[in-house]
């Protein structure tokens, strides 16, 4: 009877519903990738698919066009998001909806007057000529995704992170499916390119509906204020720069290893790099929502709870990224034997092992970034990240001609004092702060001094 009290009081907890449905959405996408690939590869040939993957990465590529819009908004707007009267939120949502929409069609304006120059970098002119009559098409994704991002922030901004994940999960599943049927029947890209615009709008449609359920009051009409565009700019400008940094995160280091040491060494250590990251990206999005949540608690001066989520959150990843990273330490040559082959796992389980460590560590700054993030040092942060990432990458350049691949994971070593940092900051500046009246003018002061900043 307990057990199902118990049970029932988490289905409640929206907390946990939030990392539930992030967990199963980060995990999805991959078993559908791994199910389709090879039905697209074989139906669509090596080239048509291959261009099918560089129209994806460049929308991805493209995505970072939002500059930090859609982060701007949930951290601007879940400090109004908990009371359901205030007008605030409403004009916040309004005022980056027509950001958005902007910015989405600047987009689509470029794709149009770049296209002969921008596209052919990515495609080559032979490549581009199969595809020019859909290929602009692309700007309309990237721009409608840029005004979705605002909408789906405006139930995110409310700590509803479920439903972003439940609705990721649902569209991903679905239009994988039919992306496969359509290459079947057809087996034509310029298909496959139409039919993710359509799908791009049906999405933006339906997301616009839910977040109506959710958010009764605001209002998808153009809107704009002077005050708030500076408010979205100076956090927004700052999100973007660490999109960036992520960006050049997940791509620098394979850029290097390749021009350094070839596509053979670079083709093992992506096989290695791609399982070490999950100790990374796990805790990452398990704990996204923690970003809406501590910008909320911050604006109400709640200090006692910013404290007590704090510290779980972090228990619970580190604990996580302890047994996952040692399990992998530890089995390193039968996990790569499983998953590629024995002689595979002869040669690079050191490597593999190197490269866990080294991504373990970084992984402890998970719940630090989302603090700080939410709780107005997202200037400090961007800094730190970017200092960090500029002496990483410079190291990993200079060592790779003396320590070949194990260059990377010996690099990142250099993240620990960021690390390091980044939990003192947050335990001094942020968590000691007593949840008293003298407490409540220090947040206050600070409060008023980031915002000025």
């Amino acid at each position: 009877m307990k057990l199902l009290n118990k049970l029932q009081s988490l289905k409640k907890n929206g907390d946990f519903k939030n990392v539930l449905y992030s967990l199963s959405s980060y995990f999805v996408s991959p078993i559908v990738i791994i199910v389709t690939t090879p039905i697209l590869l074989k139906t669509l040939g090596s080239s048509d698919y291959g261009i099918w993957v560089l129209i994806n990465s460049l929308i991805n590529v493209l995505g970072i066009s939002n500059f930090g819009l859609g982060n701007a908004f949930i951290k601007l707007g879940s400090e109004y998001a908990s009371d359901e009267d205030d007008p605030r939120f409403g004009q916040m949502f309004s005022v980056s909806f027509t950001l958005s929409v902007i910015l989405a069609v600047v987009m689509n304006v470029l794709a149009l007057a770049l296209d002969t120059t921008l596209f052919p970098l990515f495609f080559g002119h032979s490549s581009l000529d199969s595809i020019l009559p859909v290929i602009h098409l692309v700007g309309g994704v990237v721009g409608l995704r840029i005004i979705n991002s605002v909408i789906s922030g405006s139930y995110m901004a409310k700590q509803r992170y479920d439903i972003n994940s439940k609705v990721n999960i649902a569209y991903n599943l679905i239009t994988s499916i039919l992306f496969t049927i359509l290459a079947v029947l057809y087996k034509d890209i310029k298909m496959l390119v139409v039919f993710l615009f359509i799908s791009s709008i049906l999405l933006l449609i339906i997301n616009a509906f839910i977040a109506k359920k959710v958010n009764s009051n605001i209002q998808y009409r153009i809107r704009f204020s002077k005050s708030v565009f500076v408010r979205i700019f100076k956090y927004g400008v700052f999100s973007w720069f660490q999109m960036i940094i992520s960006a050049l995160n997940n791509q620098a280091d394979k850029i290097i290893i390749g021009a350094l040491l070839g596509s053979h060494v670079l083709g093992y250590y992506s096989v290695c790099m791609q399982l070490a990251m999950k100790i990374h990206e796990i805790p990452a999005a398990a704990s996204a929502f923690l970003f809406a949540k501590f910008s909320a608690l911050y604006e109400g001066k709640k200090v006692k709870e910013i404290r007590k989520i704090y510290f779980r959150a972090f228990l619970f990843k580190s604990i996580f990224i302890i047994i996952s990273s040692s399990i992998a330490v530890v089995f390193a040559y039968p996990i790569l034997s499983v998953w590629i082959d024995p002689g595979f796992a002869s040669e690079h389980a050191f490597l593999f092992r190197v490269l866990i460590i080294s991504v373990a560590i970084g992984a402890f700054n998970v719940i630090p970034n989302y603090c700080l993030n939410g709780t107005n040092y997202i200037k400090l942060n961007t800094v730190l990240s970017m200092s960090t990432s500029i002496a990483i990458f410079s190291s990993i350049f200079v060592l790779t001609p003396y320590f070949g691949d194990l260059s990377t994971g010996i690099s990142r070593l250099i993240g620990i004092p960021l690390v390091i940092f980044s939990i003192v900051y947050v335990h001094k500046r942020i968590l000691t702060i007593k949840s008293n009246k003298q407490g409540e003018n220090k947040i206050h002061d600070i409060l008023t001094e980031t915002t000025h900043a």
